[in-house]
């Protein structure tokens, strides 16, 4: 060794960046944006438990870490079994698009949507979804039948 322990960084020759963790964080639109997804889809997805889960809560609005945003993103891609080069193709295209000027949405509202990523938030959204509707189906089909079983109805 040349005098220099392996603990002080000098042995690498490159320096460890530590960026801001706020920078590193999005919030609710911003995070939609990023994922090429309507704000809306991305709250009910974490409603059902289904989406990425939000690091912090900043007043009323969440915020939800870019790390991730892309594990969840290849987690959506494994789940359609889609490969890690063609991932990395459609998501620099994507990103392409949303840097590039005049990406917003014509009535302003909703930036651009990927419509890959609009296909796979829906199957996640069945997926969570579907047993929740039909555990309320099954609720209200009880619901239904114990009240046409009252007599207090029968008076009606």
């Amino acid at each position: 060794m040349n005098g220099r322990s392996p603990l002080d960084g000098a042995s690498d020759g490159a320096a460890t960046v530590h960026p801001f963790p706020l920078r590193r964080m999005l919030p609710l639109r911003e995070a939609a944006a990023y994922l090429g997804v309507p704000a809306r889809r991305l709250r009910v997805l974490g409603l059902l438990g289904a989406g990425p889960r939000p690091a912090v809560r900043h007043g009323r609005d969440l915020m939800y870490r870019v790390e991730d945003l892309d594990r969840f993103v290849g987690l959506l891609y494994s789940r359609a079994r889609i490969s890690q080069g063609e991932q990395a193709r459609q998501r620099q295209d994507w990103r392409a698009r949303i840097a590039a000027p005049g990406a917003a949405a014509p009535d302003g509202r909703q930036g651009p949507v990927d419509p890959c990523m609009q296909m796979l938030t829906l199957d996640a959204l069945v997926s969570a979804g579907g047993p929740l509707a039909l555990k309320t189906l099954f609720v209200s089909g009880l619901g239904l039948i114990f009240l046409s079983h009252t007599p207090l109805l029968w008076r009606l």
